[in-house]
């Protein structure tokens, strides 16, 4: 049995902690000690932890204390955590965490074998002082996981990386769990039989997202036919964004219903999902959306979107920021039958959490030997 240490700063909604909790389920069902480490114990999918797995709360420094002070108390936690429980290997995911892991683990106990999971592309890198601490500190870490090859490579090249400390594993889904979410009901209107098609929209209310694009695409693909437009999630934009929508009149015809746990019962009674982000790093949600067979438009963010395309005939693919090219791509996706698509599934999302068990493994046992 491996004592495995999972490190998130909280459970707000978002894929990269819905794959965390995957992966937890998936270990302690191996038989495996699991603790799944919050710098806060905080946020809507805290219910969705396995009662398996055991909660540490690091407790860390509140919002007050900004960014520095929060990164600062999570470190200082998290190494202590380290030294008084040992794990044989802790895994970290989202950039702030791992930068947080990194040092934690200098401090704390270097016997812990540390492996980074990076969750986006380097687009995502806004701030030169967060990119230069990962040009410093992601080397440190004794393996590195990219979503994609494209990711891979522009670790690997961007910071200086060993080949072989980088691999490549799509992100795990819980198949099983996510269809029997899909089930639960919805009290809306909109979701009832013979009502027009629905466009979806999922992720937090931010820049990345850019669903200023797809309103934009929305209002005109209304102007050809009648649909609906929910968007599902939370964040910074939601004024601005309510605010297109009434400009654009939109008001009888797009919600946003905020955050929800289940994401799955309104996504199970879509029509259509839409991916209109300008970066990303492996969209779980475009893996959910073919399991509840729905057909999937996506940006041509980089590289990548061509490779996981080419693995599904039900993904297409369209211009960032092209509202016009959205909107008819969306209207001939209308004539999509409904059906279970899981098969359609791209090849090795099924094995994914065994390969990150199988890797934690080879990491604790430090079998990894660099080549640059």
């Amino acid at each position: 049995m491996m004592h495995i240490a999972l490190f998130l700063p909280d459970l707000n909604g978002g894929g990269a902690e819905r794959v965390m909790l995957t992966l937890a389920k998936y270990f302690v069902g191996r038989g495996h000690r699991v603790d799944f480490v919050l710098a806060r114990a905080e946020g809507a999918l805290l219910p969705l932890l396995p009662p398996t797995v055991r909660l540490v709360d690091l407790r860390a420094g509140g919002r007050s204390w900004g960014l520095l002070g929060l990164a600062v108390s999570a470190t200082l936690r998290l190494a202590a955590y380290l030294r008084r429980e040992r794990p044989g290997v802790l895994l970290s995911t989202l950039t702030g965490a791992n930068l947080v892991a990194v040092l934690a683990r200098a401090i704390g106990n270097r016997d812990t074998r540390l492996v980074l999971r990076e969750a986006a592309t380097l687009k995502n890198v806004q701030s030169c002082f967060r990119f230069y601490l990962m040009r410093w500190l992601y080397p440190k870490a004794d393996v590195v996981v990219a979503l994609t090859e494209v990711m891979r490579r522009e670790l690997i090249t961007t910071f200086r990386l060993y080949t072989d400390h980088v691999v490549c594993i799509p992100n795990p889904m819980d198949l099983d769990f996510i269809l029997n979410k899909a089930a639960a009901s919805i009290e809306h209107p909109w979701f009832l039989p013979s009502r027009p098609p629905i466009v979806m929209g999922i992720g937090r209310l931010s820049p990345q997202k850019d669903f200023r694009t797809l309103i934009h695409a929305f209002a005109q693909l209304r102007s050809k036919c009648q649909a609906h437009l929910v968007i599902l999630g939370e964040g910074s934009l939601r004024g601005e964004l309510e605010a297109l929508i009434k400009e654009l009149k939109l008001d009888k015809d797009v919600i946003l219903p905020g955050f929800d746990d289940n994401p799955y019962r309104w996504l199970s009674r879509a029509k259509v999902f839409v991916l209109s982000s300008l970066w990303e790093g492996y969209p779980n949600v475009i893996l959910e959306a073919l399991a509840l067979g729905k057909p999937v438009m996506m940006t041509d963010y980089d590289a990548s979107v061509k490779a996981l395309a080419s693995e599904s005939e039900y993904i297409h693919v369209v211009p960032t920021a092209d509202p016009t090219k959205m909107a008819t791509t969306i209207i001939d996706m209308f004539n999509y039958p409904n059906e279970n698509r899981a098969s359609m599934l791209p090849v090795g999302v099924e094995a994914a959490p065994q390969r990150y068990l199988d890797l934690l493994i080879k990491t604790e046992k430090h079998d990894f030997q660099g080549s640059a």
